[in-house]
């Protein structure tokens, strides 16, 4: 464009031409210019009003979670942690009890079978002898 300008300033009747058109362009760039002035300013009055927004939800939110938090300390949640590990431990032990109780259970079964078994041949050993006695007896 400029070029083009730059040519028609040194034709015969190109300065005015020139002037006219370089007015045109000052003036629709001046338009442009104040538009976009503009919508800065509507830009900048809409955020405004959302940033307050923001601020006013903000503050609110802390408040809520500030209430949430004393309603919570005052249900003890402060020993919630430590009574959540006491728990852990009281289950881990408990599984470990679990485990010993099944293993002398099965070590007890065992023992008490080998007990019937004891019995049961002191019992037939001791009537084979009393039968045996008893015949020699008789």
């Amino acid at each position: 464009m400029e070029v083009f300008l730059f040519i028609l300033s040194f034709m015969s009747g190109g300065v005015i031409l020139t002037v006219a058109y370089t007015t045109h362009l000052t003036n629709a760039t001046k338009a442009k210019q104040d538009k976009l002035a503009f919508l800065q300013e509507e830009m900048l009055g809409i955020q405004k009003k959302q940033f307050s927004g923001y601020g006013g939800d903000q503050e609110k939110t802390l408040l809520e979670l500030i209430e949430i938090r004393s309603m919570m300390e005052g249900d003890s949640y402060r020993d919630l942690v430590s009574t959540n590990q006491r728990i852990s431990k009281f289950v881990t032990r408990l599984d470990i009890l679990t485990k010993d109780v099944g293993k002398m259970n099965r070590e007890n079964r065992e023992i008490m079978a080998n007990m019937g078994n004891d019995i049961q041949n002191r019992m037939a050993t001791m009537e084979k002898l009393i039968g045996n006695e008893l015949k020699q007896n008789y």
